[in-house]
């Protein structure tokens, strides 16, 4: 009996070591062989999708930007509006100083009544000229009249006294009549001829006098182009005026466009320079995404074709879109610095071309704000 040998606990359990070893080898391989076989079925789908799809991840959302700026200088004693505030066409933007414009419509308010004086009181000229010369005109055509009416009974008397004269002289010469009645016929037919030039110097002199009075109508178009020039200088006051009223309405900058205010450049108490922008407007409807292709998947875009838009902001949420425009030219040729490839020293690189595209359902997605990166997937 004591020879025998019994096993111990610790042979026993010597002796059982070895089978949870194996056990876990095995457990390790499986996970491996399953973690393969998961690695090689998604890495197959991945390799599937990558050979039917082209993507890029340099595409950002975008929107049709406008620069506000004033068109007056001046400071600015309002800023209406904060960022991201959503503003109608019309709308308060900022107020600039509008003293100096207010000034400015004040004095050409006085130019234009000066102006209209000026015009009244030509008109006035005109009308005192006109009937002048009118008045002088009529006088001097009756006097004219009247002197041709004299010279008409001049040249009767004229004629009457020539035939008595050489009446009176027939009888002479008969005996008829004295000597004396003869000379005083004669004496009356010379004074009837003087009497007839007389009238016929007075015609002429009536005559110079009316024509003094028909040159005189030059005065009546030198008052006519006094008034023109006079009008001429109240429409160039009314411009001046309302480019003034036109400057003062420019001190209230209003937005052009309905929008999002997306960035303010100024505040109160800044000096306002004409053409520096004081506010950035982005209308929400204008929303786009810009992606930048390379060349080589250039091939498998087209015009109106769908895409899969995915967007770091909205993470599991589906976006859609179709292209509505390929790039007319690389990104390159609008570089500050452009290639040059005739110095002989040339490294290929592989060139970008934008893609412009349309967002679908863009109204429900007003978290798409501009300057969001989107990764661009397109189908082949």
């Amino acid at each position: 009996m004591a020879d025998e040998t019994v096993a111990t606990p610790v042979e026993e359990g010597g002796a059982a070591a070895p089978r949870p070893r194996r056990r876990g080898r095995w457990v390790v391989r499986l996970l491996i062989g399953v973690a393969l076989a998961a690695g090689l079925f998604f890495g197959g789908r991945w390799v599937v999708w990558r050979i039917g799809h082209v993507s890029t991840d340099a595409g950002f959302v975008k929107a049709e930007i406008a620069s506000v700026a004033p068109q007056v200088a001046g400071r600015i004693l309002q800023v209406a509006v904060v960022e991201g505030q959503q503003v109608r066409r019309g709308d308060t933007l900022v107020e600039v100083d509008p003293a100096a414009a207010t000034q400015q419509v004040a004095q050409a308010q006085a130019a234009v009544a000066t102006a209209l004086a000026v015009v009244e009181q030509a008109r006035q000229g005109q009308v005192a000229t006109r009937d002048q010369v009118g008045t002088a005109i009529g006088a001097a055509e009756a006097a004219v009249a009247a002197a041709r009416t004299q010279v008409a009974k001049a040249s009767t008397n004229r004629d009457l006294w020539r035939r008595q004269r050489d009446r009176f002289q027939a009888l002479v010469e008969q005996h008829a009549v004295g000597r004396a009645r003869f000379e005083e016929v004669e004496s009356a037919a010379v004074a009837a001829e003087s009497d007839l030039a007389a009238a016929s110097a007075q015609v002429r002199l009536a005559e110079a006098r009316l024509a003094e009075a028909k040159a005189a109508r030059t005065t009546i178009a030198q008052a006519q182009a006094a008034v023109a020039t006079g009008k001429e200088g109240v429409h160039q006051a009314e411009a001046a005026l309302a480019q003034a009223r036109l400057a003062l309405s420019w001190c209230t900058v209003v937005a052009p466009i309905n929008g999002v205010v997306a960035r303010k450049l100024a505040e109160v108490g800044d000096m306002a320079t004409p053409g520096r922008p004081v506010i950035s407007l982005y209308d929400p409807a204008s929303r786009y995404v810009e992606a930048r292709f390379e060349e080589t998947k250039l091939r498998n875009l087209a015009q109106d074709k769908a895409v899969e838009l995915r967007v770091d902001r909205l993470p599991g949420t589906p976006l859609t879109g179709r292209i509505t425009l390929l790039g007319p030219a690389a990104a390159a040729e609008f570089a500050l610095i452009p290639r040059d490839v005739t110095a002989g020293e040339f490294t290929k690189v592989t060139q970008r071309v934008g893609v412009r595209i349309a967002i679908d359902h863009l109204a429900d997605h007003p978290e798409l704000v501009p300057g969001l990166s989107v990764e661009v997937v397109v189908a082949k």
